[in-house]
């Protein structure tokens, strides 16, 4: 799993909720490192993005838009790319301190397969794993 936090605390929980399902977990400070590293990954090397959506350098909802743009090959500095499938097909998770049907609305419209609220509830969380896993 790829996950896209900024905040440290927030990363270390997230690698332990995850750790003890098994789940091996990278994390990116940013929504820009995020995509740039997943953007260089192998095909398969990641099966899950989860994106914290209010990060700087780049947020998640346009990270996760211009990782899903580059499923049709459409370079985030507007360059055309080689297309790669499965771009569009991986599973993304907004995670967010925002619970507001707007907000869920958002997350969908930029791309995102689900929404976590923060704090996480570890329930929720393997709930949202074994779904999209």
């Amino acid at each position: 799993v790829l996950a896209a936090e900024d905040n440290e605390l927030n990363a270390e929980i997230l690698m332990e909720l995850l750790d003890t399902e098994g789940v091996i977990c990278e994390v990116a400070p940013n929504g820009q490192a995020a995509l740039e590293r997943f953007l260089h990954s192998t095909p398969g090397e990641f099966d899950m993005i989860f994106m914290d959506v209010q990060m700087p350098v780049m947020n998640g909802y346009q990270a996760a838009s211009a990782i899903r743009a580059a499923a049709e090959g459409k370079g985030p500095d507007g360059t055309t790319i080689d297309p790669r499938p499965d771009l569009g097909t991986i599973p993304v998770v907004a995670l967010t301190a925002d619970a507001f049907a707007d907000d869920v609305a958002r997350a969908r419209a930029a791309g995102m397969n689900a929404h976590m609220s923060k704090p996480m509830e570890i329930e929720l969380l393997i709930k949202t794993l074994k779904e999209w896993l």
